[in-house]
């Protein structure tokens, strides 16, 4: 476009820090966000990214994401061809454009009121205490199983109508991993197109047409999330619907959950806070009711969380014609890659922004200015989810708090770029209260 320049290149960085973008890939694609951070102190906001035969042009600007995300969003289209995400999800609403999109956002609307979340407190506060009864009295807990446990099937109670638990949930977990695996960055990658979905995926698949069987047989009332797709879409299309909701509503919150309980034993101070305030507040179904101004310290915990180790890390874009962002030239059919990762971390913007400091948000605190703080996105394709996921981080980690302590630990920590941004920090020590 006139006046536009071509975004840097990474092969454009000072060989240096070329090398070290290279080091941070030793781990494989699970390090891609490091070197995410050393291209942007070298080049920018605003740059290409060249791995093999992936080479997308990260926005991770203010001005640049308020453009694709709000001001032009019309001229980039959400659906990745030839990605994995398009291939497993086929044709539901994070892969889909346009009216698609739009009709199956307002069906499943309804599930996602407040006053129906609000309902749905309970269930996920019973969901936690049954897996927390499980625990160990003293011992080692995995935070990203432990948690994945809990926020699959708070999301399958809450929004299947479900129950998920026993036998069933330990034949389908195989199916649940390799469906992140083949989501996740690979070697697809390198190749630019991914393979057809593995074989592995199919107990997953056979669970979520199994409990959309048994939904249509005796719907739920009031309706379910499932309740209302099965009302308005095939039944190919309520899986592609289904499927995709399940995936990616649990595996954000079990990375959300996943981080607080690694950031919070790696901060003694933080940690005593938290624990202080969860044993203040309401041990049983009172709970339930509290808002995020009732806990502000655990709220604050949880936003920080989001800010330094967003799960939904980046936003995948392609231009459906010649644009720009941030006065960047964008060709049509370029691949563009929303950093949220580094927003929240833009030196520019926040003040320590590799430093855990849940105090920049108490005290009337909060981010920056617009666009430097997006977890669930922003504009009219914000993540539908947002506030579930926000009521249950806070209602698990307070029970957590409430019935366990939590050792500190001085173990490294560093994140792995998947379908969302995990720790990979060892076990963590708790015992029971």
């Amino acid at each position: 476009m006139s006046g536009a320049k071509a975004p840097p290149r990474t092969d454009g960085l000072a060989p240096k820090d070329g090398l070290r973008a290279l080091r941070t890939l030793r781990h494989g694609t699970a390090g891609l966000y490091e070197a995410l951070e050393i291209a942007r102190a070298g080049l920018g906001n605003v740059f290409e990214l060249g791995f093999g035969r992936f080479r997308p042009v990260v926005v991770a600007s203010p001005q640049g994401l308020r453009e694709a995300l709000v001001e032009r969003r019309e001229e980039f289209s959400w659906r990745p061809e030839g990605d994995p995400a398009a291939r497993l999800f086929r044709r539901s609403i994070l892969v889909t454009d346009g009216e698609e999109h739009d009709r199956a956002r307002q069906a499943m609307a309804p599930a996602f009121e407040p006053a129906r979340l609000r309902a749905a407190a309970p269930a996920v506060l019973a969901v936690t205490d049954e897996e927390l009864d499980g625990w160990p009295a003293e011992g080692r807990i995995d935070a990203v199983e432990a948690m994945r446990r809990v926020a699959w099937r708070s999301f399958e109670r809450v929004f299947f109508g479900y129950d998920l638990r026993g036998g069933e949930l330990e034949r389908t977990l195989p199916g649940l991993l390799a469906a992140l695996r083949y989501i996740g960055p690979g070697l697809w990658v390198l190749r630019g197109r991914a393979g057809g979905v593995p074989r592995g995926v199919r107990p997953l698949e056979e669970h979520v047409r199994g409990v959309i069987a048994g939904r249509r047989r005796q719907p739920a009332e009031p309706p379910t999330m499932l309740d209302l797709l099965l009302e308005g879409f095939d039944e190919e299309q309520v899986r592609d619907h289904a499927l995709t909701m399940l995936i990616a509503g649990h595996d954000t919150s079990t990375a959300q959950l996943s981080w607080a309980l690694h950031l919070l034993a790696r901060s003694p101070e933080w940690l005593s806070r938290a624990t202080r305030e969860a044993r203040q507040a309401p041990d049983g179904e009172e709970l339930a009711g509290l808002r995020s101004d009732d806990l502000p310290v655990i709220d604050a915990v949880l936003k920080e969380t989001l800010r330094l180790w967003p799960p939904i890390h980046v936003g995948g874009r392609r231009a459906l014609r010649e644009t720009e962002l941030d006065g960047y030239a964008i060709p049509e059919g370029q691949r563009v890659m929303l950093s949220y990762f580094l927003a929240q971390r833009d030196p520019a913007a926040w003040a320590a922004p590799e430093r855990f400091d849940p105090g920049r948000w108490l005290d009337g605190g909060g981010a920056p200015g617009p666009y430097t703080y997006l977890p669930f996105g922003r504009g009219p394709r914000n993540c539908i989810g947002a506030a579930f996921a926000n009521l249950e981080a806070r209602l698990v980690l307070t029970r957590l708090l409430q019935r366990f302590d939590l050792a500190v630990t001085r173990r490294p920590l560093r994140g792995a770029m998947g379908a969302t941004l995990e720790p990979r920090g060892g076990l963590l020590r708790v015992r029971r209260r």
